[in-house]
């Protein structure tokens, strides 16, 4: 049997609290998909801190290294090399985990300094995550199998 992802939405007094929380899903050592923290800075802009996710950048320079080591191998390194820096920042540039505009969306509902703790884990996992998340604020849950 295929196990189905399960969003797991910890609702924070703080940043400080959420990023425990977060820290706290670490030490289980959980399966853990994507963890987000969402927050409402005090002008009110939902902020988003991504902790799984590759950055552009980052794709690029891996891209590139991995390009240019096979162009060493294959005899064209600049080229490849391009080639490589190329897919590498489409890579990165790509959605991976809970899509930006959902925990956009899930932040709209914090007042300024509140915060959200999401994490995508198996469902094997969310019983022992919901337990370890609760002292940190009230913990829900939802079925994601849909999410990449």
């Amino acid at each position: 049997m295929a196990d189905h992802t399960r969003l797991v939405v910890v609702s924070c007094s703080s940043r400080a609290t959420a990023e425990q929380a977060l820290a706290e899903l670490r030490k289980l050592d959980a399966k853990d998909r994507d963890a987000v923290v969402v927050c409402c800075s005090a002008d009110g802009r939902i902020e988003l801190q991504q902790t799984h996710q590759v950055a552009a950048g980052e794709g690029v320079v891996a891209g590139g290294t991995v390009g240019f080591v096979a162009g060493m191998l294959l005899g064209g390194p600049v080229g490849v090399a391009l080639l490589g820096m190329l897919g590498g920042g489409v890579w990165g540039a790509r959605d991976t985990g809970v899509p930006d505009a959902r925990l956009r969306e899930l932040g709209g509902s914090l007042a300024p300094g509140q915060a959200l703790l999401c994490a995508l884990v198996g469902s094997a996992e969310v019983a022992a995550v919901r337990e370890a998340l609760e002292p940190y604020g009230e913990v829900a849950d939802a079925d994601a199998s849909g999410v990449p």
